[in-house]
């Protein structure tokens, strides 16, 4: 009987000390060639269009809640994905391509659960697509050298 007990015990602890080692496997592989850079390019007419601004709503004002965990986790907290959404959603309501000169308010709601981003501009659709003509690569030219995000670069004309 003592035998048997201690041979139980001996194949319980095996078994137990067996249960807790864990098999890791890790594999992984990198691979790095030389490639000779094939590159192939299309070269696109820009296109021109009209921006037609719905005189019949004029000016629009909505506002669009957003939760915490929308803003802060889904959104990241960035603010450049916050006004996108709102955008977004005030093009869905009026039926618009853009909102034009869009300006913004964000922030908490009344009781600190989350967001209200109000959008503040004019709605917009894009009419009469065509390719541009060769008076327009002037200024389409200029519009990529000078746009608000380089301020710096913008002065004024002096004659």
């Amino acid at each position: 009987m003592k035998r048997f007990i201690l041979i139980a015990s001996l194949v319980l602890a095996w078994g137990t000390a067996e249960t807790y080692a864990q098999k890791v496997t890790v594999k992984m592989q990198e691979t790095q060639a030389r490639l000779l850079d094939v590159t192939s390019n299309a070269y696109v007419h820009p296109l021109t269009v009209e921006l037609i601004v719905d005189k019949t709503k004029g000016r629009i004002k909505d506002e669009w809640p957003l939760t915490k965990d929308q803003a802060e986790t889904e959104m990241k907290g960035d603010i450049v994905n916050i006004r996108s959404y709102a955008v977004y959603m005030s093009s869905q309501k009026h039926n618009a391509d853009v909102i034009v000169a869009a300006t913004f308010n964000i922030k908490t709601n009344d009781e600190g659960t989350g967001y209200i981003v109000t959008v503040v501009g004019y709605p917009a659709t894009f009419a009469n697509w065509k390719t541009a003509e060769a008076s327009d690569y002037e200024w389409i030219r200029m519009e990529k050298t000078l746009t608000t995000a380089d301020r710096e670069k913008i002065s004024a004309i002096v004659k």
